[in-house]
């Protein structure tokens, strides 16, 4: 039997459970059978009691926040006639209920009599969702999501907000983005509740703020009217906005925690700050402004304070200066072995979260490997220094193109690391995500295969996948093939590999038995590597053949059609992207990531034109442009991270 996260204690005895008509919880009371409905597939009045006892699971007290862990302690006993469960908190009771489950599924009714004691390492496991960079999850999708993290344990969920929510104070702001009601995060806060899961708000209030910004009358908000990336940190009209934000929405979260952000504020100091930050420094600067608006979280009903911790990379031991009730979360999504921000903090003095990332952004497919590596050793790390939460990322950024499901095989294996704190062999995990996680062995085989295709050579850059802007890229004269100081050009051989693998992948998913949505997002996913890789090559093959000076007018004419078959996949792609963006989020929002083919849907027309030129050329007795001198398309022609902040439509940042 495979269990995620793996419990503490497993003990097996002879004989089983005959639970082939799953299990009854009419002795429960209402709360706990709500939960046991909610955790469980199988249920039926003749089927195996479940009885909950509320006895205390004993916990080292050795562990760090052993308060915290014994809450969600418990000991699971399958006996011949029935399943006991020792518990004596509704989140311990929960994380029976998922154990139970995963047993119940591998078991197939005929249960092992089985004893388990379990309770977590590290007392805050969450999961954050990045909702503001255009993709809004619609309700469906947002209570697939919430399941999932209950099944595996976590008891944390925060939704990253930089604009998406409708104020009556404020109407202008999320025009031009999705957003969230009142209603229903009301309702998402009582599923979560449902779940065992905390709902936390998480509200940007510094940089990462054009959202908010670009609207008539909020402009002179900002520190740089330039960019109308970040506020002006000092200037009183903003936390008058923020104390209408915060008494408007914290009311519609039952938690009491709220990640104020306060990231990357790389332009403090660059604009309606500089005076201050050259009189009094940037560090205090900083410190004024996080005062304030934490006075104003709390006035508006907060009682426990998040930020992001990159702050004490420039300013050391910040958290001295600041209110007890400030928890920093450090933050790092890449494989390292070892992370140095983590000696920015001290357990003892002050408690402390860290996130890592599922890098399932900036890509066509997950940076798998970066992913576990992140997740495995930041957490481990962080373990050792009695860390006291772990945040799992899901970012979106440049329009979010990723499917939110993307980011499961991160979150599945964060919870293993997160619940446990020390090392898992990685073979044993796969093994337990091959039963838990993926469908059959077909879907597993493509999932590595398509990770596999990160690893190739030029492909990985830091947190962005070369290959995605590939797909997007000029086909004579773009990033991806010419490259620069920072991004490297993806050769043909590359590009062969990437379709070889791609087509491998649709290979074994053409196997698989899987009917379900995340099965269409694979095979979407292949299919666009697939196609770029057969992009690329063809770009290559264009470009070589011209300098060799060996073109005649039967290669442009069957160079011309295979740009047009491209162009017809092209939009066929495009086509399924937004098929599968509306089944798991709001249409509002997808107009960002719409953008990105349409504009791109240009290059393959401005082939062919200059082909046909050089076709004329030769009818002439000219000669060819061996070099693609006379081909200008590509300049201006800027995409993703390569997108321009400053005028006002590129969903870009102010560095690339």
């Amino acid at each position: 039997m495979y269990f995620i996260p793996h419990p503490k204690r497993i003990e097996h005895f002879p004989g089983f459970c005959h639970a082939e008509r799953g299990f009854c919880v009419e002795s429960l009371d209402a709360s706990t059978q709500s939960l046991a409905q909610a955790m469980l597939t199988q249920l039926d009045k003749t089927g195996i009691p479940i009885r909950l006892e509320h006895k205390t699971v004993h916990v080292p007290t050795s562990l760090a926040h052993h308060d915290l862990l014994a809450r969600e302690a418990y000991r699971l006993t399958i006996e011949a006639d029935a399943v006991v469960i020792d518990a004596d908190h509704p989140t311990s009771v929960r994380n029976a209920f998922a154990t139970l489950q995963q047993l119940a599924r591998q078991a197939e009714g005929l249960l092992p009599l089985t004893l388990i004691e379990d309770y977590p390492s590290i007392p805050y496991r969450g999961v954050m969702l990045d909702v503001s960079r255009g993709k809004i999850p619609n309700r469906t999708k947002m209570e697939e999501v919430i399941r999932l993290l209950a099944s595996y344990k976590y008891n944390v969920l925060q939704l990253y907000m930089e604009d998406c929510y409708v104020l009556e104070s404020h109407p202008v702001l999320s025009r031009s983005n999705g957003y969230y009601t009142k209603h229903e995060v009301q309702y998402l806060d009582a599923y979560c509740k449902n779940y065992g899961i905390e709902l936390q708000p998480n509200f940007q209030c510094l940089s990462h703020a054009h959202g908010l910004l670009r609207n008539p009358g909020y402009h002179t908000l900002a520190e740089s009217e330039v960019s109308l990336f970040s506020f002006a940190a000092g200037k009183p009209e903003i936390y008058g906005l923020f104390s209408d934000i915060f008494q408007e929405v914290l009311p519609w979260f039952s938690s009491k925690t709220l990640n104020l952000d306060l990231d990357e504020a790389y332009d403090l100091g660059t604009g309606y700050s500089r005076q201050a930050v050259q009189e009094r420094g940037g560090r205090e600067v900083f410190k004024e402004h996080i005062l304030k608006i934490s006075a104003i979280a709390r006035n508006a009903g907060a009682e426990r304070l998040q930020l992001w911790g990159d702050c004490l990379n420039k300013y050391p031991n910040l958290q001295a200066e600041l209110d007890d009730d400030i928890v920093f979360i450090d933050w790092n999504y890449n494989p390292l072995k070892h992370f140095p921000s983590l000696e920015n903090h001290d357990a003892k003095a002050h408690p402390f979260w860290l996130a890592p990332g599922t890098s399932s952004w900036n890509a066509l497919f997950p940076r798998t490997q970066q992913a576990n590596a992140n997740i495995r050793n930041y957490i481990h790390q962080g373990f050792d220094q009695q860390v006291q939460g772990v945040l799992i990322t899901h970012w979106g950024d440049y329009g979010h193109h990723q499917p939110i499901s993307f980011s499961y095989h991160g979150f599945v294996r964060g919870a293993e690391h997160s619940y446990n704190g020390t090392a898992i062999s990685e073979e044993s995990l796969d093994t337990a995500m091959d039963v838990l996680f993926f469908a059959d062995a077909n879907q597993s085989k493509a999932y590595a295969l398509l990770s596999s295709i990160n690893t190739l050579p030029a492909v990985t850059t830091a947190f962005k996948t070369q290959i995605f802007y590939a797909f997007f890229d000029d086909l004579f004269k773009g990033l991806s093939l010419i490259g620069n100081d920072a991004y490297p050009a993806i050769s043909k051989e590359t590009f062969a590999s990437v379709e070889n693998l791609a087509r491998e992948a649709l290979d074994q998913l053409g196997q698989s038995r899987s009917g379900s949505v995340f099965q269409q997002e694979l095979l979407q996913a292949a299919r666009c590597l697939a196609f770029t890789g057969r992009k690329g090559r063809l770009s290559h093959t264009i470009k070589k053949t011209f300098l060799e000076n060996a073109v005649d007018e039967d290669q442009i004419l069957a160079w011309i059609l295979d740009l047009k078959e491209l162009y017809r996949t092209f939009l066929s792609l495009r086509n399924e992207f937004v098929r599968l963006w509306n089944h798991e989020a709001v249409e509002i929002g997808s107009e960002g990531a719409v953008y990105a083919f349409d504009k791109a849907a240009s290059r393959y027309a401005e082939a062919v034109i200059w082909l046909n030129s050089q076709r004329l050329a030769l009818h002439q007795g000219l000669p060819l442009d061996t070099r693609m001198e006379t081909y200008t398309a590509h300049e201006g022609y800027t995409t993703l991270w390569t997108g321009n902040c400053t005028n006002l439509w590129d969903r870009a940042y102010p560095w690339r």
